[in-house]
């Protein structure tokens, strides 16, 4: 009922501009409809929200929100138990560049180049986990790898890499 009160009265002020000044004034007052339109419609849109922080995880201490790059890998690693195509294309690929970073650090083995003795090195057990040349999976439906696999990658890796 108010919209159509509010078009009644538009169009009577636009007759009015037409009859008082002709087609410059049916313009002039078209343009400033519009423009009470626009103000009006923006001021009936709610105010932006800013940008939604990431949930701090309960068990995490204070002191490790000033790590993004720890969160980062944690948070794909978790997430990993999602899907197949998660761990494949987010999960799999970080895995692959620590691994590769340890190899390559540790015992000087490039794990695209010597994929054999990477392998060897990283256990048969943790192998599918990283090896870079496994096709990503396309599914979303099945679970990701299950949790003890996931410990088990994360502490070879440790085991490589140790802290000095």
């Amino acid at each position: 009922m108010r919209a159509a009160a509010l078009a009644g009265a538009a169009g009577c002020g636009l007759a009015a501009a037409y009859v008082a000044a002709g087609t410059a004034g049916l313009v002039v007052a078209a343009a400033g409809l519009a423009v009470l339109g626009l103000v009006a419609a923006r001021a009936a849109m709610p105010a932006a929200l800013p940008p939604r922080r990431a949930a701090r995880a309960p068990d995490e201490p204070d002191e490790l929100r000033e790590y993004p790059s720890y969160r980062r890998v944690r948070e794909a690693v978790s997430w990993s138990q999602v899907s197949p195509r998660h761990f494949g294309s987010v999960t799999r690929p970080l895995l692959v560049r620590l691994f590769a970073a340890a190899l390559a650090e540790r015992h000087g083995v490039d794990v695209h180049r010597e994929p054999a003795r990477a392998r060897e090195l990283v256990g048969d057990d943790v192998w599918p986990f990283i090896d870079p040349d496994r096709p990503r999976p396309a599914g979303t439906a099945a679970p990701g790898p299950d949790l003890a696999g996931l410990r088990t990658v994360v502490n070879r890796l440790e085991e490589l890499w140790p802290n000095d």
